[in-house]
């Protein structure tokens, strides 16, 4: 069986050996296979990095021999302060990490964060706080609001208490006759009335009580959903399962939501969610940290949004949060909740360290809009990170900022990430000023000295199709007959679509 020392041992090997062997050498790719043999095995293993070690949890990892102080030397020079190892990593991910890792070439002051650019997702990395000012309008949001983030790494922080150990779970059989008796008491207090009900109300309190002595979430979760779900029509049933909802119960049903996949099933345990209060919130907030898809992630953001105002009150807490996941799955929900305060409370993500948060803000203020929403849009088009331009020019097209129009143009000259010249070209489309269709023909028509990607010509055409000025359908009538089989399919349904 492997342990987390043998995960780090493996990964130490590859991290050695990535650095004397060329790409496709078969001691290296024996190397990174054992680590993905360790990774099937232990599956979800969060790794800190500190001053004297490498921790997984509260265990700092034994290394008598020093194997693992140049990779823990390589993380910390990295500001890499965690690494959560989620699914098994393909080796060429995994490859190119290590040489990222063991990479010396950071400029002009950017976040050591822009290395990883592309793999954060895929390892769960986590950073320390760039300690420089940040390029353009997140450094000047970072001299407002201060740096966001922890000064010291987890380890260097007292240890949390260790949880006293769980009383003994009850037998099943011992447990399936308790959870009978509690279902029919529960039954009982729904259809009573009167001194009857308030009877059966102690009742269900006293065993419950009990039951939470014996950390028997799993049936008081049971008995929450039964009330919860009569709630609509009986208020005294909501007060109740308010009372029996604990943070150990709410995060029994916040698991069930993680797991449900029909939709009608989703939507009634969202709608229960949706009412059980403030320790439903937090355990939702806790787990959207640790949602591992798509589906799961939807499902706690749908349930946080249907709180409205509690919903949006943690939101504000989690964007407050010195771990950068939480005030990104913050971000982002106050994108969708909205409120008057909204936009000011995204704007100190902004100078978040980590990219992938001033990303989630540029998303949300896109979905926010309005006049801050916008300047603030415009100064993020000069962000040091390439998606995070890109998302910029997104938000900008979706909003159609006018005052958008030289910004773009100017980064549609300059700028030479693919991404965000696409994104760029898009917004232009979108906006829809004949004064950009000039600029715009030079990233669509290929010429002796200007060949440029086809993705980018795509967005090209799109963009012209969108403003729809007599020279730039010219422009698109003669990209029919196009050599590139991509742009001539694309252009061919465009102009179908103008003719409708």
């Amino acid at each position: 069986m492997a342990t987390s020392s043998d995960l780090l041992l493996a990964l130490s090997r590859a991290h050695d050996l990535a650095a004397v062997c060329s790409p496709g050498d078969p001691r290296l790719a024996e190397a990174l296979e054992d680590v993905r043999d360790a990774q099937r095995i232990l599956g979800w293993v969060v790794v800190r990095v500190g001053r004297d070690g490498l921790r997984v949890g509260n265990e700092l990892l034994s290394d008598p021999s020093g194997d693992l102080e140049p990779l823990r030397a390589d993380l910390a020079s990295a500001s890499i302060q965690e690494i959560r190892f989620q699914d098994v990593m393909e080796p060429e991910v995994l490859e190119g990490f290590l040489r990222r890792l063991r990479a010396t070439d950071d400029r002009g002051g950017a976040p050591r964060v822009s290395r990883f650019r592309g793999l954060e997702s895929d390892l769960g990395l986590s950073f320390l706080p760039h300690r420089g000012p940040l390029p353009g309008m997140p450094g000047a949001i970072q001299e407002l609001f201060g740096p966001r983030g922890p000064d010291l790494p987890p380890e260097d922080r007292a240890p949390p208490l260790p949880a006293p150990p769980p009383p003994p779970r009850a037998e099943a059989p011992v447990l399936e006759a308790v959870a009978l008796e509690m279902e029919e008491k529960v039954r009982a207090f729904l259809a009573s009335s009167g001194p009857k009900r308030a009877h059966a109300r102690e009742e269900v309190l006293r065993d419950a009580s009990g039951l939470k002595g014996a950390r028997e979430s799993v049936l008081l979760a049971d008995m929450v959903e039964l009330l919860a779900g009569s709630a609509g029509t009986d208020p005294e049933a909501l007060e109740l399962a308010l009372d029996l909802t604990s943070s150990a119960v709410a995060s029994q049903l916040v698991a069930r939501l993680g797991t449900v996949r029909e939709e009608g099933e989703r939507a009634r345990l969202v709608g229960i969610a949706s009412l059980l209060g403030e320790e439903m919130a937090r355990a939702l907030a806790d787990a959207l940290g640790e949602a591992r898809d798509r589906s799961q992630r939807r499902s706690y953001m749908d349930a946080m949004i249907a709180m409205g105002s509690l919903g949006r009150r943690v939101a504000a807490d989690m964007v407050d949060d010195p771990r950068w996941f939480v005030v990104r799955n913050g971000v982002a929900l106050l994108g969708e909740l909205g409120g008057e305060e909204a936009v000011s409370q995204v704007t100190g993500a902004l100078a978040n360290t980590d990219p992938r948060v001033r990303r989630e803000g540029v998303l949300a203020l896109g979905k926010l809009g309005g006049e801050d929403a916008a300047l603030l849009l415009l100064g993020m088009v000069d962000d040091g990170e390439a998606e995070v331009r890109a998302m910029a020019c997104r938000a900008l097209g979706a909003l159609k900022v006018e005052k958008a129009l030289r910004p773009l143009l100017r980064l549609l000259e300059t700028d030479l990430d693919e991404d965000v010249q696409v994104q760029c070209l898009q917004a232009l489309g979108q906006i829809g000023d004949p004064g950009a269709v000039p600029v715009i023909e030079k990233r669509a028509v290929r010429g002796l000295f200007s060949r440029p990607a086809r993705e980018i010509r795509i967005a090209a055409y799109r963009a012209l199709a969108g403003i729809g000025t007599p020279h730039a359908m010219e422009l698109l009538e003669k990209a029919a007959t196009d050599p590139d089989t991509g742009v001539r399919t694309v252009v061919h349904s465009l102009l179908e679509e103008r003719r409708q």
